[in-house]
């Protein structure tokens, strides 16, 4: 044999006993690698997969009592009542509880989206007191909701009596500076039980409630989407910005036609999560409005619906709740998802 052969060989020795490793080392691998994460999958087949399949099942379970263990055979008798708002147990609505989520969430999430692209470009100009304002800006998403709800509460509602005069919140008093408050009783009560409401068909619609509510929502929301806009922002190469401006383009032209298509990715990100943290929105609305959510449900959740069912024992209907609201999410992420295809640039 000659020498080029011998070297041949031996190259390609180690490849071949590589293809030989015995079944039992392979196996003991694999079971070491199963060994750490099984903390985990038991942790997800505990909290997560467990419940969603305890939903599916027990939502077809008609007039399923958990207490009891009790139903009365299956079929869709629980989806049926829940859209027909018949359930014959009084409290939340399912139809006046999806349209006040759905207001809430189509609203606020593109507002406050854009809000926090507009200050996060702002944000990038400012160099000396950038981080100053990076952390008063990020504040509230430190704090609870709940304490955050209910402190953002007294800037509408009416704080209390003194000398027979009622003492009105911030926003009361700015709108009677300038002549926009009602004559009588010389506010808006934006949160108790005189609220003004529209009556929209068969459902109640809390207007001054829903701007409550919205604005909430925008003001909380804006951290977390400054935070990540602005880290995007960081990353655009400036070299665009140089060419832009050899050609003369403005800053409105900059913004939409060159950093909103390059950081197109963060923003569908954002929009799709906000969908998804907006159609489980619960504790801001408990923060601002108590446990009844405004009074009987009048601006309940889907989220708050569920959890009625849950806490008086109905849950074959509340099971019915959550997989309809399970549902209706993954309708429009898939509907976010394709018109991303077309507006994100990766």
């Amino acid at each position: 044999m000659s020498r080029n052969n011998v070297n041949a060989a031996a190259a390609e020795e180690p490849a071949v006993k590589a293809h030989k490793t015995p079944f039992r080392v392979i196996l003991f691998q694999s079971f070491k690698g199963w060994m750490f994460v099984l903390p985990a999958v038991l942790l997800m087949c505990l909290f997560t997969f467990y419940p969603i399949i305890n939903a599916f099942v027990g939502a077809f379970k008609q007039n399923y009592l958990a207490l009891n263990d009790t139903f009365d055979g299956w079929g869709f008798e629980n989806f049926i009542r829940v859209l027909a708002g018949d359930t014959g147990t009084g409290g939340a609505n399912f139809v006046q509880c999806l349209v006040n989520t759905m207001v809430f969430t189509f609203i606020s999430v593109p507002v406050s989206t854009l809000l926090a692209l507009l200050i996060s470009v702002a944000l990038n100009n400012i160099k000396r007191l950038q981080k100053f304002y990076q952390s008063v800006l990020f504040l509230p998403y430190l704090t609870n909701a709940l304490a955050m709800g209910a402190v953002f509460a007294t800037f509408f509602t009416v704080i209390g009596t003194r000398n027979n005069v009622e003492t009105v919140g911030l926003v009361n008093n700015v709108l009677s500076i300038f002549g926009l408050a009602p004559a009588n009783p010389g506010y808006i009560d934006w949160i108790g039980v005189r609220s003004p409401t529209w009556e929209l068909w068969n459902l109640t619609i809390p207007w001054a409630k829903y701007i409550v509510v919205i604005v909430y929502e925008i003001w909380s929301g804006l951290p977390f989407k400054i935070l990540i806009l602005f880290s995007a922002l960081q990353s655009v190469n400036k070299q665009y910005y140089d060419a832009a401006k050899v050609d003369g383009a403005s800053k409105s032209t900059i913004l939409w036609k060159i950093t909103t298509p390059l950081i197109s990715p963060m923003i569908s990100y954002l929009l799709i999560t906000g969908l998804m943290g907006g159609m489980k929105q619960y504790s801001a609305v408990v923060g601002l409005f108590g446990q009844d959510m405004g009074g009987d449900y009048q601006v309940g959740t889907m989220v708050g619906y569920i959890y009625q069912y849950v806490e008086n024992g109905f849950t074959g209907y509340a099971f019915a709740g959550s997989l309809l609201l399970f549902a209706i999410i993954m309708v429009f992420t898939i509907i976010n998802l394709r018109v991303s295809k077309k507006r994100v640039h990766y």
